[in-house]
């Protein structure tokens, strides 16, 4: 069933293709919720946590963790939501930044998957690029 959003802006950041089939990009994405990643910046120390929601009714999305099967959920076209939460880590109490969300529109086309992301709102730091650079690393 295609799970896709009214919600999907109509304009996009980043538009690419996948050489993978489209239930394996889906696992790929899946394979982000729920990870943690610690890295330092400037401001410190910070922990990044990954939360992955598919589109649900056309109006609302749900989360989904690892082990939902997210592949044999969707078919043909599905709107993803990824947010990324960044923390700074710190001795007198943990300070949060502010969230980066993109939607990514993933269309099976074949043996390929037509991909769009979009990241909303338009604040600094992480972008669509960097968001394309994740999504291939958890291809591979």
């Amino acid at each position: 069933m295609r799970r896709v959003s009214y919600q999907f802006p109509n304009r996009c950041d980043l538009e690419f293709e996948a050489d993978v089939h489209f239930p394996v990009f889906l696992n790929a994405v899946e394979s982000l919720a729920g990870r943690q990643d610690n890295f330092r910046t400037e401001r410190g120390p910070i922990k990044r946590e990954i939360s992955v929601l598919l589109a649900n009714d056309r109006l609302g999305f749900e989360k989904i963790e690892q082990g939902s099967q997210m592949s044999k959920i969707a078919t043909d076209a599905a709107d993803i939501v990824v947010i990324l939460t960044d923390t700074v880590l710190k001795a007198s109490g943990n300070v949060p930044l502010n969230d980066h969300r993109f939607m990514i529109r993933t269309i099976e086309k074949g043996d390929r998957t037509e991909v769009f992301i979009t990241k909303s709102p338009s604040i600094e730091g992480f972008d669509s690029m960097d968001m394309k650079k994740m999504i291939l690393e958890a291809l591979s």
